[in-house]
C-alpha cells in the first residue's frame, strides 16, 4: 500500500493557503496594511477551523491592527473560499500574525555582527 507524503489536514491547509493567497491578491484592498502573504495555515483535525497565518511587510502597523483587519474580512474571504474549495465543508477562518520572517532577520543580523568582531 502506498502511503501519502503527509496527512490530509497537511494537504487541505496546502490548498487553503493557495486559494485565500490568490483570492486576498485578487479580492482584498490591502492598502490599509502592506503587501501582505500568508506564511502558513494549520488545520484542525476534523478540518473546520484554520488558523491563518499572515506577514505583512509594512513593520509600522500594531500586530493587532493587521490581525484585527483580516479578522473583519474573514466572513468574505470564507464565502470566496467556499467557492472554490470542492470540500464538504469550508473552516472557520482565524488570523493570526506571523513574526518568523522578523525573527529570522534579527538572528541575521545578529549572526552577521558576531562573523565581523571574530574576522577583527
Amino acid at each position: 500500500m502506498r502511503r501519502k507524503p503527509y496527512r490530509r489536514k497537511d494537504r487541505f491547509g496546502h490548498e487553503v493557503q493557495k486559494i485565500l493567497s490568490d483570492l486576498i491578491l485578487k479580492e482584498i484592498d490591502t492598502t490599509k496594511v502592506g503587501f501582505t502573504t500568508i506564511s502558513d495555515v494549520k488545520m484542525s483535525n476534523d478540518l473546520r477551523s484554520a488558523r491563518i497565518y499572515v506577514s505583512v511587510l509594512n513593520r509600522n502597523i500594531p500586530v493587532k491592527h493587521i490581525e484585527n483587519y483580516f479578522q473583519s474580512r474573514g466572513k468574505y474571504l470564507r464565502k470566496l473560499l467556499g467557492n472554490e474549495l470542492t470540500a464538504k465543508s469550508v473552516p472557520e477562518l482565524k488570523f493570526y500574525y506571523d513574526d518568523s520572517f522578523e525573527e529570522v532577520e534579527k538572528i541575521d543580523r545578529l549572526l552577521s555582527q558576531a562573523r565581523s568582531q571574530i574576522k577583527k
